[in-house]
């Protein structure tokens, strides 16, 4: 948490064939460090339950999208072998060791979720994820108190440069960034921190929770960021209003939406003219701004199906260039830049992998209970694929969120031996009933119930 909310963005040492050294890469550098040095350790700590593997089936779905995923990636590289031409832009043909660097992003990318899948699989962590979001959060706010009426300059102040566009940041007052990407990523972090004070007041019923909850909702609504506040609202009603099989149905449904949106978009089954008609009667401004971001999408979208299946590769080669050369395209929605340029194979291996334990809960409710705890991390993986749609904030942190999620699908915890004393079993009449669970038998002549 801590590199990710104030390290510098925006700033990366370019290796070439490999990924970028930037703040993804410190995080996930440092978690590999930790787990050098600290998963041997916290394997035997007494605190850290045995883990067991129940889920088999969405094991098997997990590693055949990861197989989907990094197959792909070799299809890709074999198939863009010619150089494109725009103009005076000349793009170079892929060669074998893109995908080098691909695989290396993706082991980048990927190494929080298998992290938290691991470590962070119980109620108990989850429990403890969600305060760590929720006092983050709540610490956070200060910065953003002084953006607020200072202007986003604390990265300015502090690294020397501003991350993002200033002008992006003016809407009707200042729109915070602190030390993340953009403004639209700082709500995010808010809503995941608005989440996790309702889990944790409705879990402890203790009123700091409600407390807690209350500022971050205020703060959220006044950071500018409709799109985060609005996901918010939704979460929360559904959090608190709907029973548990209902919520489990409700982020089934997300996840089943964000994995077939390109194809549906296609299709022109969204709405799109009832979108920006409410947009409209919000803002003007926002109104055009989404419309400009959806024209761009139609024309990607286009590219894109130039090569469905495994897409376009990387150096830009699914971007649209004008006849100077000039590269004319804005890509904000992450699905679009991972259907462009890996194609729909690389969209379901990808996507397919964070939608999993999502569309397992269904299942898992089946064989063990979903506390609160959980069913609000799953609103919040939810919340992210509804975020994705428009934004690219798919970020480390989230990562923990669906890595967690997946640990709980998969394993359950290991059930230790009754040790039932000998003095409780001496004297004792033996139950007339047969029975195929020793320690229920245990239970029932007096032994104390573990």
């Amino acid at each position: 948490m801590l590199p990710y909310l104030f390290l510098p963005e925006a700033f990366a040492i370019n290796l070439p064939g490999l990924p970028d050294l930037d703040k993804t890469f410190a995080i996930t550098g440092g978690l590999i460090v930790g787990l050098l040095f600290f998963a041997v350790r916290g394997r035997k700590a007494p605190d850290v339950p045995a883990l067991k593997t129940e889920g088999f089936r969405f094991r098997f779905v997990l590693y055949v999208l990861l197989a989907v995923l990094i197959g792909g990636v070799f299809v890709t590289i074999r198939n863009n072998g010619e150089w494109l031409v725009f103009g005076p832009t000349v793009l170079p043909a892929l060669r074998p060791w893109d995908a080098i660097g691909r695989i290396a992003e993706l082991i980048i990318i990927a190494l929080p979720f298998f992290v938290a899948r691991k470590y962070l699989a119980t109620p108990d962590m989850h429990r403890a994820l969600l305060k760590v979001f929720a006092l983050s959060g709540l610490i956070y706010t200060l910065f953003m108190l002084v953006e607020f009426r200072l202007s986003p300059q604390l990265h300015n102040w502090v690294y020397g440069f501003h991350q993002h566009s200033f002008l992006q940041h003016i809407r009707d007052g200042y729109r915070p960034m602190v030390f993340l990407q953009h403004g639209l990523w700082v709500g995010f972090f808010i809503f995941m921190a608005v989440m996790a004070a309702a889990a944790l007041w409705k879990a402890e019923k203790e009123t700091k929770w409600l407390w807690a909850l209350g500022w971050l909702l205020v703060i959220l609504m006044v950071s500018k960021n409709l799109g985060a506040f609005v996901i918010g609202l939704m979460c929360l009603a559904v959090f608190f209003a709907l029973r548990r099989k209902m919520q489990i149905w409700f982020v089934i449904c997300v996840s089943l939406a964000t994995l077939s949106f390109p194809a549906l978009r296609q299709a022109h089954l969204v709405p799109i003219d009832s979108i920006l008609s409410a947009a409209a009667s919000i803002s003007e401004d926002r109104a055009g701004s989404l419309e400009y971001r959806l024209d761009q999408e139609d024309q990607l979208l286009a590219r894109a199906y130039e090569k469905p299946l495994f897409g376009w590769g990387t150096w830009g080669r699914d971007r649209i260039y004008n006849e100077f050369g000039s590269d004319i395209s804005v890509t904000d929605g992450l699905w679009i830049i991972v259907l462009g340029g890996w194609g729909w194979v690389g969209y379901a291996g990808f996507f397919g992998v964070l939608a999993a334990p999502l569309l397992f809960l269904a299942a898992t409710a089946r064989r063990k209970e979903i506390p609160p705890e959980t069913i609000a991390l799953a609103l919040i993986c939810a919340g992210n694929f509804i975020y994705l749609i428009p934004n690219a904030t798919l970020t480390p942190i989230g990562l923990l969120c669906f890595g967690a999620l997946a640990g709980f699908v998969q394993f359950d915890r290991k059930q230790e031996p009754v040790d039932v004393p000998d003095a409780v079993l001496q004297g004792r009449r033996a139950p007339r009933s047969y029975t195929r669970f020793p320690h229920k038998v245990a239970q029932r002549r007096g032994a104390p119930e573990i």
